[in-house]
């Protein structure tokens, strides 16, 4: 199914939950993530040092400052401006971007950067935030927002995280876990004929908090001694499961801005107006439910779930510049091009019009490498 690099090899604690979730017809599988098991790209291979969620120190999990951005420093054409912040995108008479508005963090100069080309990424809130703080006489609703649709419909997923702590490891021997968090995930499992009475799906990543710092503490009873001797004895067993579910795309849930309240540089505040649907509560209780029911088959001693309800925890919010090819009910074409502005392109999650259970990651990289390559070929054309 493609040229892979090796997984990593699963630990105890999560051949105990794979063997379990097999007894209930769920299959737990090594992750293809973006960490390397082999040197490949000038990049080495990880040697489990540490929490990698929080950072890779030699480059070995992907992202785009160590894998990316020195690329694209070699070819001699590219400036980072880190500490310059887009204030807003201005249009010339026909409607077409001629510049950005920009102000320097540090000396809070202000300058306009011109363009032929203008690629923006700033993630879905921020990304509605700018167009819609992009008003002008041509674009009284903001920028490329003919359809009313800029900074509507945002969705993302919806998080279960229970920690746990099995009974097969609980009081062995005290290892250090941390390092290549994150790599044994439990697909969707409910592509079923069971009625459930939502729609959508869930899967389960698992192990994505670290080892090392004793989160069952906070919920331990006892003091001194014996309350220590406890938190050792359970820490070994520990066990995360993260469920992470589908949310709808729905037009009210939306990102605006507020004129009348500024943030320290001056650009009004983006404001989130956003519920979960009883779908998506009835999908996040039928996947806290089957996390549960996979955490007792492994045999725990103590679960302790972090929310009563839906959560926001890495959410991988999309949606607020929706695709489409009626420019009356979207805001992008398929290759992420604006439909009122020609030369303007919105190339983050803002392009989804629904989101799985998945992370978004990938396509959004596959869909900005289209959009750039559409670039490339309507120049050559003369198109743009």
């Amino acid at each position: 199914d493609g040229k892979f690099l090796k997984p990593l090899h699963l630990r105890c604690s999560e051949k105990i939950v794979q063997a379990a979730s097999q007894k209930l017809g769920y299959k737990m599988i090594p992750i293809r993530k973006a960490l390397l098991t082999e040197p490949h790209d000038g990049r080495p291979a990880c040697h489990f040092c540490g929490h990698c969620m929080e950072g890779c120190d030699v480059g070995a999990i992907f992202n785009t400052a160590t894998a990316m951005l020195p690329k694209a420093q070699q070819t001699g054409k590219f400036t980072l401006r880190a500490e310059t912040l887009a204030r807003k995108l201005k249009v010339d008479s026909e409607g077409r971007v001629h510049s950005v508005s920009v102000v320097d963090r540090a000396t809070r100069r202000e300058e306009n950067i011109r363009a032929k080309i203008f690629i923006v990424c700033c993630a879905s809130i921020e990304s509605a935030r700018l167009l819609l703080n992009s008003r002008s006489e041509k674009f009284p609703n903001g920028l490329a927002n003919s359809s009313d649709r800029v900074g509507r419909y945002l969705h993302g997923h919806s998080i279960c995280s229970i920690r746990s702590y099995l009974e097969e490891l609980a009081g062995t021997p005290s290892s250090n876990e941390d390092g290549a968090m994150d790599h044994a995930y439990i697909p969707r499992n409910n592509m079923d004929d069971r009625k459930r009475g939502f729609a959508g799906g869930y899967g389960f990543q698992t192990q994505h908090s670290g080892f090392m710092f004793p989160y069952h503490a906070r919920n331990l009873q006892g003091f001194g001694q014996k309350f220590k001797k406890g938190v050792r004895f359970l820490q070994p067993g520990f066990f995360q499961m993260g469920g992470w579910g589908k949310i709808l795309a729905q037009p009210e849930n939306r990102v605006t801005v507020n004129s009348n309240k500024l943030d320290a540089f001056g650009i009004p505040i983006p404001v989130i107006n956003f519920t979960f649907s009883e779908n998506d509560k009835a999908l996040w209780n039928d996947m806290c439910a089957c996390a549960e029911e996979i955490l007792h088959k492994a045999g725990i001693r103590h679960s302790f779930r972090r929310s009563s309800g839906p959560a926001g925890f890495s959410s991988h919010e999309v949606g607020t510049a929706r695709m489409g090819s009626d420019p009356k009910k979207s805001v992008l074409n398929s290759y992420c091009q604006t439909h009122d502005v020609r030369n303007l392109f919105v190339v983050d999650g803002s392009c989804f019009v629904t989101s799985p259970e998945k992370n978004p990651t990938l396509t959004i990289m596959a869909l900005a490498l289209r959009a750039v390559d559409y670039i490339r070929q309507s120049q050559e054309r003369g198109e743009l």
